[in-house]
């Protein structure tokens, strides 16, 4: 299993005056002690049977282990960790997509998700068209969508193609599409997967511009990274996540910090015996010449004996 780089820890840019979060009322988002756990099947076969059986004797794998906390609005908050730590399970039950197999989760507020941005989408049906259906799917009224749609169609930049059906559309051409979607529909809560890679340079600037903008008005945001710059220039807050637990949460410098030194350990572990392995190859080796020219030698002394 491979082991992400460091979080390297690069000159921040100038941070401006920090927001002032107001704690004193609900938080919008809240994990109260989540358990996830995920079935494990062999194949199709044991998915099918299950279906009987209520997962009677399938394997678990536990994604989350009793993860708590809160999110307050206006809150900038950065996840890491290593993959497998459970940043897409957490961000999935806050999208809704997925459900704890026991706790509490707890979201207040619409939702805009920038993960998988081409979900949901109809190819049959023309972009206009999906532009309507995801806001239904969103939540939005008529009028609502008509409130927004002139800036989808002019932020997504797609020309006359957004009275194309969908399935003659580039996959960056749907993504843009998808972004323009999420981006307008004035969400509360904004999540942001960095992976995320949308069109050419000149639009991704544009999509991070739109996302400052966002973040300036008061939106809540939560994105996950492994950039320390792009961490410490959108975050004031970030909680480490660590085999499906919190680990920590606090400041971005003292997450880096602590998620830094847990990759360097287990680094230098995987060192450690790397080298314990090549020692014990070099002494199997060293063993067996020994034997073999020991058995020369025997057999050269039975020679000389022999022609005496």
């Amino acid at each position: 299993m491979e082991i992400e780089e460091n979080v390297v820890i690069e000159e921040a840019p100038e941070v401006e005056t920090p927001r002032v979060i107001d704690r004193s009322g609900e938080p919008v988002i809240e994990f109260e002690n989540v358990v996830k756990n995920y079935y494990l099947y062999k194949s199709g076969r044991e998915r099918f049977k299950a279906m009987f059986t209520g997962n009677r004797g399938v394997r678990q794998h536990p994604a989350l282990g009793g993860v708590s906390f809160k999110i307050y609005a206006g809150e900038s908050v950065g996840f890491i960790g290593r993959n497998g730590a459970g940043k897409s399970t957490i961000l999935k039950m806050i999208t809704g997509v997925s459900y704890p197999t026991s706790g509490d989760v707890t979201v207040r507020g619409k939702v805009a998700a920038l993960l998988e941005l081409t979900a949901g989408f109809s190819p049959e049906m023309t972009g206009r068209e999906n532009i309507t259906m995801k806001g239904y799917l969103l939540g939005l009224t008529d009028d609502d969508i008509a409130e927004i749609e002139d800036d989808i169609i002019n932020f997504a930049d797609l020309g006359e193609y957004i009275d194309q059906p969908v399935l003659t559309y580039s996959s960056g051409m749907k993504m843009r599409l998808g972004f323009a979607i999420n981006i307008n529909i004035h969400p509360d809560i904004l999540v942001v997967d960095e992976a995320l890679s949308v069109g050419d340079s000149r639009f991704r600037k544009k999509c991070r511009k739109a996302i400052k903008a966002l973040i300036d008005t008061g939106v809540t945001v939560l994105f996950v990274s492994h950039s320390a710059d792009a961490l410490k220039s959108t975050c004031d807050r970030a909680i480490y996540l660590k085999d499906g637990g919190v680990e920590f949460d606090g400041t971005v410098d003292d997450a880096l910090e602590r998620y830094n030194a847990d990759i360097e350990e287990i680094r230098r572990v995987r060192r450690e015996k790397k080298e314990a392995r090549r020692q014990r190859v070099l002494e199997k080796r060293a063993k067996k010449q020994a034997k073999l020219a020991a058995q020369q030698a025997e057999q050269s002394g039975e020679v000389t004996e022999n022609d005496v």
